[in-house]
């Protein structure tokens, strides 16, 4: 017998020889050595819910006899129990039925569903291993302790043991990890994306922590570089991949867009070359789901930083594409090396000295995808504490499923059965439901200064806890919280009302949440540079902030439409009496949106603001703040185009350290031009920064006058925009429906996400006859630039502050700007 203490790293599952499952747990011990911890005791199940609790012992009969035989595997039901659980808070007898596999949950389930007898039946649709963190209360790389028999098991680790106990011993969390990070380079010839079934993979490289380099590949040339190794095929090029997975046994093997192409473009030359994709022996697994796939490594968390970039930090980061390249810029201030993938089949065939550097080009790519990693892994492992689930899910998951599987967690606490997951005929009424959302105050367009933001903190998820909005406490009766008037689609008003008696789980999770983080804020006062505390601030903000939406989302557990339109209504009833009481007070209210408040001081004080302030908070109801976001000297607001109101979520503000924030212009869109997204941004500049709008439109002007003159760079002109749907699906064409199916003529990978790029050229026709992809542009349409990407881009901002825009077409003088033209 063994007593070993351990982090879990990853969980899987194995059957052993009687058709049962038995989970696997792999990590590190406190010495360093993998592990494989296998615990055999966990049973899979589901709830069955009879209509008539006189019933359960004669169902429990008759569900125990069920057998199932299928494919050569065994179903069949282990042992039954009689439970008393809650369904929104309300206890309800059922029965807890166990059974042999993971697999027989569902196989069970459909027969079960044909006794006449069953209500309903619930949790069924629940991963095992999930299931197993969840019930287990399991917090991932945080400190185990095992006790069992150490025995012989063929998983790349080097010790197995079985359990006979598993417990959490401490708050202590696994440090210093093994990452490796690996990106791959595919035969590429000019002019032409890669093809699976005709170009091979030419190169592999492999960055870790801890000095590990390399860059595999099968084309000899003299280098001095003693990290780039040869073999001698595609075959070994994929052997070998497999090889230093194996050897080096990371314990996260990290990656970019490495779901969506490193894996699948493997997968698919392995195929060719008659080699297993195998680790750890087992096969490395590539699921889909609609548009997306994912791939599992057994015992290796393999994280795609991609997909937790684009889902759940993509708010915070703002950027106009999720490239390596971007966002490595965004997080690290470095980029790729200059180097066009493009010519890597022809440095390929020639095999000299730019192969060389396209090695270095793989080598950089897989540097930056580590320091990426390095850079947010504590905040994917904060996560994953939190909501009790691995490293790879969180990796994966969207808002939605962070807020799911929390509240699973959650659920568990209160004795509540989850609801199940709808159906697709649920999921399509849900999405047809619509609802009244937030209150705005259209911003007076203009440029102001000395302002004031105020904001409240975290308003959505305050208000589901200061008014207890949760599907178990909406009542009928006239008693508890009554929401504020709320118009349906239909033009009938109603008011919704949650009972007071007592909290429900969304609320008290909520609480909970909101409590934490506000603990860890006040640590993060005296201890500011704290990257765990920075982390665990982050996830509790996060999974905080995605409560509301979680209410609305189609496929929630716990969709509740009268809990979403209520959260709404409050919050247009707050952000409505902070404008009023301002206005009352003496306030140039200049715009005011969802959750904050906007102030032109004119000739109030920056006391005065604080005093408001702090009167507000004073009447708020427990848990809700409001927030002083910031000062600012002066910030820009536009009228809607061709519209004398003012357009909402669309403005720009220079803080009194000289931070300029901008939200909804163009300069944080990609489907406008590099040119126009350029010059916005310098017009913003020279208006906030130097207070000058004259030279503002003297550098539109000038920058008008170099297109016409062809002095401006062709990169710049580059268009990139998302392709929405399949290229088929589009009724009418746009230019990028037209590069996209040229693309797909020339063997080039498009699908619903796609960014295409395209220059309009010069010619005649429509705009879409005139784009090109950018390779093949040799020139661009100067009047289609001026006219429809940088007059649009800032003629708002210009007609804001009193400025004609379109006479920068003609150059005709204008008499209050003096006499530049």
């Amino acid at each position: 017998m063994a007593l070993i203490q351990f982090f879990p790293i990853d969980i899987s599952y194995e059957t052993n020889q009687e058709g049962r499952a038995a989970i696997q747990l792999f990590g590190r011990t406190v010495d360093g050595k993998k592990i494989c911890v296998i615990d055999p005791s966990f049973k899979p199940y589901f709830y069955v819910i009879p209509y008539n609790k006189e019933q359960l012992r004669n169902l429990s009969e008759r569900i125990l006899n069920i057998k199932i035989e299928r494919d050569n595997e065994r179903y069949y039901v282990d042992e039954i129990k009689i439970e008393t659980k809650n369904i929104f808070t309300k206890p309800v007898d059922l029965l807890k039925v166990f059974v042999n596999h993971p697999k027989a949950v569902n196989e069970i389930k459909k027969e079960v569903k044909l006794i006449k007898e069953v209500k309903d039946v619930r949790e069924n649709d629940i991963n095992f291993t999930k299931r197993y963190l969840i019930d287990k209360d399991i917090l991932m790389l945080n400190l185990m302790e095992v006790e069992g028999d150490v025995v012989e098991r063929n998983l790349n680790v080097e010790i197995s043991i079985i359990a006979n106990e598993l417990k959490q011993v401490s708050q202590e969390t696994f440090n210093n990890p093994r990452i490796l990070a690996f990106d791959i380079e595919t035969y590429t010839p000019e002019g032409r994306y890669p093809i699976e079934d005709k170009d091979p993979v030419i190169m592999i490289s492999f960055y870790s922590n801890d000095g590990f380099r390399r860059v595999f590949t099968y084309k000899e040339f003299k280098t001095n570089h003693d990290y780039i190794k040869f073999v001698d095929s595609e075959y070994d090029l994929i052997q070998k991949f497999l090889e230093t997975l194996e050897e080096y046994n990371p314990d996260f093997l990290v990656g970019y867009f490495t779901d969506g192409f490193d894996f699948p473009y493997l997968k698919a030359r392995a195929r060719k070359n008659n080699i297993r994709l195998m680790f750890n022996n087992s096969r490395i697994k590539i699921t889909r789901k609609g548009q997306s796939s994912a791939t599992k490594i057994k015992g290796l968390p393999h994280l795609d930083l991609l997909k937790f970039i684009r889902h759940i930090m993509s708010g915070s980061l703002r950027l106009d594409s999720y490239s390596l390249n971007s966002v490595a810029f965004e997080l690290l201030k470095e980029r790729k090396l200059d180097m066009n993938p493009q010519f890597i089949g022809k440095a390929f065939d020639e095999a000299g000295l730019e192969l060389e550097k396209y090695c270095e080009y793989n080598l950089k790519d897989s540097e930056l995808t580590l320091k990426i990693a390095e850079k947010i892994l504590p905040n994917l492992e904060e996560i994953a504490r939190l909501i009790n689930t691995t490293i790879f899910d969180v990796c994966r998951m969207p808002y939605s499923g962070l807020v799911e599987t929390y509240l699973m967690k959650r659920a568990k606490e209160f004795d509540e059965i989850f609801p199940n997951k709808p159906g697709k005929d649920m999921e399509a009424i849900r999405r047809m439901n619509s609802y009244q959302g937030a209150f705005i105050f259209n911003p007076i367009p203009g440029l102001h200064k000395n302002i004031v933001v105020f904001d409240f903190q975290s308003l959505y998820p305050s208000i589901i806890v200061a008014h207890n909005i949760d599907p178990s406490t909406l009542t009928n009766k006239d008693e508890g919280y009554k929401t504020p008037e709320i118009l349906l689609e239909t033009g009938e008003k109603i008011r919704h009302r949650f009972s007071s008696n007592a909290e429900g789980l969304i609320p008290s999770v909520i609480r909970d949440i909101i409590t934490r983080r506000v603990r860890v804020k006040e640590m993060l006062k005296s201890d500011k540079l704290n990257p765990v505390l920075q982390a665990r601030s982050y996830a509790l903000k996060t999974l905080a902030n995605s409560t509301y939406g979680y209410y609305a989302y189609f496929g929630a557990r716990w969709y509740c439409r009268e809990c979403a339109e209520s959260i709404t209504s409050f919050g247009r009833f707050y952000i409505q009496s902070l404008i009023e009481r301002a206005q009352k007070e003496g306030f140039n209210v200049i715009y005011g949106d969802t959750d904050a408040l906007f102030i032109a001081l004119q000739d109030k004080t920056k006391e005065e603001a604080l005093v408001f302030l702090e009167q507000v908070n004073r009447e708020l109801p427990s848990l809700m703040e409001l927030d002083l976001e910031d000062f600012y000297p002066r910030g820009i607001f536009v009228s809607k185009r061709g519209e004398r109101g003012g357009a909402k979520k669309k403005y720009a503000l220079i803080s009194e350290d000289g931070r300029i924030k901008v939200r909804g212009f163009e300069t944080i869109r990609r489907d406008w031009s590099t040119i126009a997204r350029e010059v916005q941004k310098e017009v913003i500049n020279i208006i906030l920064i130097e207070d000058d709008p004259e030279k503002a439109y003297k550098y539109v002007f000038n920058i008008i006058k170099d297109v016409r003159e062809k002095k401006i760079d062709l990169n710049k002109m580059i268009i990139q925009t998302v392709l929405k749907k399949g290229i088929d699906s589009y009724d009418l064409e746009g230019p990028h429906v037209i590069i996209a199916k040229k693309m797909r003529d020339q063997g080039i990978p498009v699908q619903t996400g796609s960014v295409i790029s395209y220059i309009v050229t010069e010619g005649k026709g429509r705009v879409r006859d005139k784009a090109m992809l950018p390779d093949e542009a040799s020139n661009y349409d100067a009047d289609y630039y001026i006219n429809n990407q940088i007059i649009p881009a800032v003629e708002t901002i210009f007609d804001a502050i009193g400025y004609s825009a379109s006479e920068l077409l003609t150059g005709k003088k204008q008499t209050d700007l003096g006499s530049f033209f």
